[in-house]
């Protein structure tokens, strides 16, 4: 199960709400211009709008969920939600290689698993820490 860049920015404004491009792919850990170019295509959609938010002298852009959007980041969340349960699920019964090989799949994820605390951060720091053996973080799995 993937969760596209698109899907990762729905559900950005549907938690933090409106938000600047260079906020949104600083939260991604991405590029500013891969953000500003899915950022079109997602209003051409019509799941986001332009706010002008600020007073007179430091106005900034931002971007917001439509009602259509909103309904899409929930669709989106809930992926996210059930990529999350997958991974607290499989890691303690994966060795070292296998864990490596079935998380660089979802590296691009973390940094949103992060912000929604979807994983608990112990976990997130051993996994992206590494670890000599995956036995050693049974008590992440959900038996």
């Amino acid at each position: 199960m993937e969760l596209t860049l698109d899907e990762q920015i729905l559900i950005l404004l549907r938690e933090r709400g409106p938000l600047a491009s260079e906020e949104i792919a600083h939260y991604l850990g991405r590029n500013v211009n891969e953000v500003k170019d899915e950022l079109q295509y997602l209003e051409l959609d019509k799941l986001i709008t332009r706010v002008k938010r600020g007073g007179i002298l430091f106005r900034k852009e931002v971007f917001d969920l439509t009602p259509t959007g909103l309904e899409e980041a929930q669709k989106a969340y809930e992926k996210l939600r059930e990529i999350s349960h997958e991974i607290l699920s499989r890691i303690s019964s994966m060795n070292e290689k296998e864990l490596e090989e079935f998380l660089n799949q979802y590296m691009a994820l973390m940094p949103l698993i992060m912000i929604l605390n979807l994983l608990p951060f112990e976990m997130l720091i051993w996994v992206l820490g590494g670890s000599s053996t995956a036995h050693d973080n049974s008590a992440y799995s959900n038996n």
